[in-house]
């Protein structure tokens, strides 16, 4: 009960403080209003003395209404704040007893925290799937086979992207042409996808999630020591709305977590790297040198496809970065495992713009069918054509229906 009272004083403190922006705003429009008033003619006065009044009148009237509903009484924003009382409880009942090194709940396997889009009935990838267990490499090779149009649409849910929608850079002399062209079957296969909402960012997959093991798949050896047969993309989104006077590298977060196994194809090219395309050399230099070579390292890409995007409602000058590539640089980290690599992206510490909008942008994921996929920079005609790493089409993602950590999870 104690520790319950000191998260809900918390809250209440954040509540009743005026934000930095809103003191910084008040202090200039008290500023100006003073030099118009000391300086201006009578009309400038009155027009002063309106616009001042009605300024002070919203800001009092956005601090009263924080404070009367700033308690989140549903949804994702309740669910959150009881993970904050149970892990406050947790920790006043018995402060001997909690890992303070184990910031997440239990672990669950992965692709518990959001459904897999199911197969279309009576389509071949349906017939396939019917005869193999769903983890087995026969049904992973399967989903990764079929088409977009072979799995249902279902709200949030996830399913196998198409390579071909992701045009990448291809040569000769790309500095001058500029040309793109659709990629050629991604590196590696869509195994699950994860989406997670804690007070923290997930910093390692497997403090939360059972890393698979998969006979066939993930106890391979590619023959080269760097190249792994699991690749782990685990993205943080800010959980709050960005601030323009402050930048955190963590706090509340949506965690994005895409394990990927090495495709047939890529194996295949692996028995002889000499002599295999140039995105599968340029993969494997990355996975050489990205550990310790920040620059090399700074050459992925991500990249994202709203599909119909005009039907979406989204303003029209956002449609021109649909599909556009960013590099992920300082925001990027690294780290080898036996059996796979895990790259992290921190959108804590993208540009506020960014950041900006993609909480702006928040409230319509429920309405957009989304393609996020990764590849390497290609920089020379040697390394061309890029191609993708790997990818996911997520289906009417929505923020609510996060899994929150310590909460949501227990039933899973």
């Amino acid at each position: 009960a104690k520790a319950a009272g000191i998260v809900n004083e918390e809250q209440k403190s954040k509540q009743n403080a005026m934000s930095p922006v809103q003191v910084i705003l008040l202090i200039v429009v008290l500023n100006v209003a003073s030099y118009c008033v000391r300086n201006g003619s009578d009309q400038t006065y009155k027009a002063t003395l309106f616009f001042t009044n009605a300024f002070v009148l919203y800001v009092a009237f956005q601090h009263t209404w924080s404070k009367s509903s700033g308690r989140p009484d549903k949804g994702l924003a309740a669910r959150a704040a009881k993970a904050k009382r149970k892990k406050a409880v947790a920790e006043a009942a018995a402060p001997d007893a909690v890992d303070k090194s184990k910031s997440f709940s239990k672990t669950l396997p992965v692709g518990r925290t959001i459904p897999r889009a199911p197969a279309k009935k009576n389509t071949e990838l349906d017939a396939q799937l019917q005869k193999f267990e769903p983890d087995t490499a026969e049904a992973i090779r399967a989903r990764a086979a079929a088409s977009i149009d072979s799995f249902e649409i279902q709200p949030h849910s996830y399913g196998t992207t198409d390579a071909k929608l992701f045009h990448l850079r291809v040569g000769p002399n790309y500095k001058k042409n500029k040309q793109k062209a659709p990629s050629g079957p991604a590196l590696y296969d869509l195994y699950s996808m994860d989406f997670l909402y804690a007070d923290t960012a997930l910093k390692n997959a497997s403090d939360k999630f059972r890393i698979p093991s998969i006979p066939g798949v993930t106890d391979i050896s590619t023959g080269h020591a760097h190249i792994p047969p699991m690749l782990i993309i685990n993205t943080w989104l800010p959980g709050e709305e960005p601030s323009v006077f402050s930048k955190t590298t963590d706090g509340e977060t949506y965690s994005t977590v895409l394990v990927m196994v090495l495709s047939k194809n890529t194996l295949e090219q692996l028995k002889d790297l000499d002599n295999a395309s140039p995105g599968v050399k340029l993969f494997s230099e990355w996975c050489r040198r990205a550990e310790t070579d920040a620059d090399f390292r700074g050459r992925f890409k991500c990249m994202g496809i709203v599909e119909d995007i005009e039907t979406t409602g989204v303003p029209k000058f956002i449609h021109g970065y649909n599909g556009k590539p960013a590099l992920v640089t300082k925001s990027g980290l690294f780290k080898r495992f036996d059996n796979y690599i895990e790259f992290s992206i921190n959108v804590h510490m993208w540009a506020f713009l960014a950041r900006k909008g993609l909480h702006a942008l928040s409230p319509k994921f429920p309405d957009f069918i989304f393609n996020v996929g990764f590849t390497i920079e290609a920089r020379s005609d040697e390394e061309m054509p890029e191609v993708l790493l790997g990818g996911c089409r997520i289906m009417n993602l929505d923020p609510d229906r996060a899994v929150v950590d310590g909460v949501d999870d227990v039933q899973l």
